[in-house]
């Protein structure tokens, strides 16, 4: 028989009181509590709702929509509404709980409850946040809630120093705009680039100064904005550098695809769209106006680089590609719409060596004077060419060595013939570039890469086949001679 006596009393209460709590947190009652709270609260207060659009109503992103929608997947309510997203981040170790949409979402902020919600936008598919504070509480905390998320914005970004990348679509423009974006990855920087050295140091001074230059240009009157052309032939690392430029700066990508557009409008809208901070893109240009008949014309590009509506935004740098700039209109070229013009050559010995020491480990070997006499011939690949073979070949630093000389002399004979292969002090640069158009885009004549992939066989056998085509040549050559 078990005798309770009132001193037992309290004890007995609190276990009760532990073990239905206990329920009530495995159960779904805590959370029908919960929303019966909620739901009083909506009936007993006035509240105000603030609608945050991702784009205004000229179609130009809402900047507030952005900080809002990372500042909100930063709370760990996130995690707590009735359905969440979860995605992988720029690193494949990390995952993000995301906000989804028509769920909502709680911040406190001076005691006060802010509801956030995101509205898909029905029809038009334009979304929105909205948000949700009593009315009685607007004036004490609405304006310094939004600093605080600016301010909160400000420290994630400059933790996540993430680069995006931005391309054009063509499709639904109306409801989530006209940009696509995603995490930029790409390693090279500054400091990985084969450059020469004091033609690097001259351009990262020139970007440095365009980022402590705010004042400077708005005293002038000119918009705070920088264009670069970058011009070489294909593969001597115009993206790459373009690439490091965005890591160097810490600015987003927009890189434009003239094909997806319609008209010079078009162009003019995406410029609308771009953000402050950011690198505008366009490559090869000069291949675009190639074609007979292109939606965009050559004013439409103009007025792109310098019209008024490229005033419309700060802290921009434009950057344009091409193979040649020879065939290009002069009013493309000028100051003001080129600010800076940047040779991409094709690779000499000097750059040669710079990608054997980073590829392969090497300063030195016995094959350098032999490749630098080739060189001097006039014989050249693209630095993307010479990667390849010693990425390749980067187990066997001879093989490596080998294999870009048999390229160069099969490059050499395939562009210059019967001609001498010494080239005219002065000649080199210019005369690359028009060859370098030749061997890629004509239908005749000889590509060395295509070469390229059958010199591993040839290495094989030793190379002499290379050799006895070169002596049959010659041979040949001798007895028509004879019998002329």
């Amino acid at each position: 028989m078990v005798v309770v006596t009132f001193s037992t009393v309290p004890v007995l209460l609190v276990v009760l009181v532990g073990v239905a709590l206990g329920f009530l947190l495995r159960t779904s009652l805590i959370l029908f509590l919960k929303k019966l709270r909620g739901f009083l609260e909506n009936k007993c207060y006035v509240h105000q709702y603030y609608k945050v659009p991702k784009f205004n109503e000229n179609m130009q992103e809402n900047l507030l929509f952005r900080k809002v929608y990372a500042y909100l997947n930063s709370l760990p309510s996130v995690g707590e509404s009735d359905f969440a997203n979860l995605c992988s981040s720029s690193r494949s170790s990390e995952i993000n709980v995301v906000l989804d949409e028509n769920q909502v979402t709680v911040d406190k902020f001076l005691g006060s409850r802010v509801e956030w919600r995101i509205d898909g936008g029905g029809e038009s598919g334009a979304r929105s946040l909205v948000m949700k504070i009593r009315k009685n509480n607007r004036r004490r905390i609405l304006v310094p809630y939004l600093q605080h998320i600016h301010q909160a914005y400000d420290e994630m970004e400059q933790k996540r120093k993430t680069v995006r990348l931005f391309v054009n679509v063509e499709n639904d423009p109306t409801a989530n705009g006209r940009w696509r974006s995603t995490p930029f990855t790409h390693p090279a920087t500054m400091e990985t680039i084969v450059m020469d050295p004091d033609l690097k140091t001259r351009i990262k001074s020139d970007l440095e100064n365009f980022l402590k230059s705010r004042q400077y240009y708005h005293r002038l009157g000119r918009v705070w904005k920088r264009s670069y052309l970058l011009y070489g032939c294909s593969g001597t690392g115009k993206s790459t550098f373009i690439a490091a430029m965005a890591k160097f700066l810490s600015y987003d990508i927009y890189e434009i695809d003239l094909h997806k557009l319609t008209c010079d409008s078009d162009l003019k809208y995406l410029l609308l769209q771009t953000t402050t901070k950011s690198l505008i893109v366009i490559e090869d240009l000069d291949r675009y106006f190639s074609n007979q008949s292109t939606p965009v014309t050559l004013a439409g590009i103009l007025d792109f680089m310098d019209g008024l509506l490229s005033g419309c935004g700060d802290e921009r740098v434009m950057v344009f590609t091409m193979n040649s700039k020879e065939n290009a209109d002069p009013n493309l070229l000028r100051p003001g719409r080129i600010d800076v013009h940047i040779h991409f050559p094709l690779c000499d010995f000097s750059a040669f060596k710079s990608l054997a020491n980073s590829h392969l480990g090497l300063k030195d070997h016995k094959l350098f004077p032999q490749l630098e006499e080739i060189f001097h011939t006039g014989a050249t690949l693209s630095q993307a060419e010479v990667c390849e073979i010693l990425i390749s070949n980067r187990t066997s630093p001879s093989r490596a060595l080998k294999t870009v000389i048999s390229a160069l002399e099969i490059d050499s004979a395939g562009r210059f013939g019967k001609r001498p292969n010494r080239m005219g002090p002065g000649q080199g640069v210019e005369e690359c570039i028009q060859l370098g158009s030749l061997v890629k885009d004509g239908s005749n004549a000889i590509h060395p890469i295509k070469e390229i992939k059958n010199l591993y066989g040839l290495l094989r056998a030793r190379s002499r086949k290379v050799s006895v085509d070169f002596d049959a040549d010659e041979k040949e050559k001798e007895k028509e001679a004879q019998e002329n």
